[in-house]
């Protein structure tokens, strides 16, 4: 017998004596009283108690005949009750969180490290999930798949979706993601990294360095620009459009290059394009609107659009841009 298996019986609250009494009948069948005295130690002055105890939990069944024996009730089977009691509870505190978190502040670590991919998927998912502007994304294929429900989702909610992917995935993922969002591919495999809203980022570092092993998310924002740096110049410049922002009628940006790519993209078609900005200007928040006439881009130094608007010519940069009229917060683009 495994002791260690059979310990972790403890979380149902069982005493030591219950867990070997219970112990003993799944792995030896039915048997008397005295069968079990015998064999697990159990004093004899306890035991009818322990399997009266056992009885009432559904633990075990008695056969009351003349020579009375105990039977074991699987596990799955006795303790159905207090596993779907334990999953009804989880899933309603999650769902309190979900509903309640954002009334309270929480202080969150700027960085985490996580090994576990599980665990690392899962957060991933759920940082999509919470997505209210756009996600970049350079994955392989078989991460691709596993996203596909929670990308949908996104785009259903008006999240604007770019993809970077390697360019020998099967051409029905290309399909797919070109159903939901821009598609872009190159040549070498790109480093997996996912950009949401331009304040959280994911890196898996083994696709980067093969000796490391975990996964880094970031929330913190000068490491996230330094993420979104990399993912511009490394991923996205060297892909090629496979499906590109003609596909879209309006959108929502909150990253500056990625605002200058698609209105250079849709003004290759001949399209006009009306920005509704918000962002900050002369040190306060301001909101307006206008058509967009051009892109000054200057790699390394800014990636910037020119809007005209009632209160005259403005040029709108990156949350950082210090050369520009106004640091845009985010930008929802309509084509027309």
């Amino acid at each position: 017998m495994d002791d260690d298996v059979f310990r972790q019986l403890e979380k149902f609250r069982l005493s030591n004596y219950e867990i070997k009494a219970y112990a003993y009948l799944l792995m030896n069948g039915p048997k008397k009283a005295t069968e079990i005295i015998k064999e697990t130690g159990i004093p004899q002055p306890r035991m009818y108690d322990i399997l009266g105890k056992l009885e009432k939990r559904g633990l075990v069944i008695i056969n009351s005949s003349i020579k009375k024996t105990y039977e074991a009730v699987m596990p799955v089977e006795a303790f159905r009750t207090e596993i779907n009691g334990m999953e009804k509870y989880v899933n309603q505190l999650e769902n309190y969180v979900k509903i309640n978190r954002k009334k309270t502040q929480i202080k969150s670590p700027n960085v985490w490290f996580i090994e576990n991919d599980v665990r690392t998927w899962s957060k991933l998912e759920e940082t999509i999930q919470n997505s209210s502007s756009e996600v970049l994304l350079s994955l392989p294929s078989e991460r691709i798949k596993s996203l596909l429900p929670c990308l949908r989702r996104a785009a259903k909610n008006r999240i604007t979706i770019c993809s970077v992917i390697d360019g020998k995935v099967e051409d029905s993922i290309v399909t797919e993601l070109g159903e939901i969002g821009v598609v872009r591919t190159r040549e070498v495999t790109p480093a997996e990294i996912v950009i949401v809203d331009r304040k959280n980022s994911f890196l898996n570092a083994k696709t980067i360095n093969d000796s490391s092993d975990y996964s880094v998310f970031i929330q913190e924002d000068e490491l996230v620009d330094v993420m979104d740096y990399y993912y511009f110049y490394m991923n996205w410049i060297p892909g090629k459009y496979r499906v590109d922002f003609s596909r879209y009628k309006s959108f929502s940006i909150k990253t500056s290059w990625l605002a200058c790519e698609a209105i250079d993209n849709i003004f290759s078609y001949d399209r006009r394009i009306i920005g509704k900005i918000k962002g900050i200007m002369k040190n306060k928040e301001v909101v307006f609107q206008g058509e967009i006439k051009y892109t000054i881009r200057e790699p390394g130094v800014k990636q910037a659009f020119l809007i005209q608007t009632e209160m005259g010519d403005l040029t709108v940069g990156g949350k950082n841009g210090k050369l520009e009229d106004v640091r845009m917060i985010e930008g929802i683009f309509t084509v027309v």
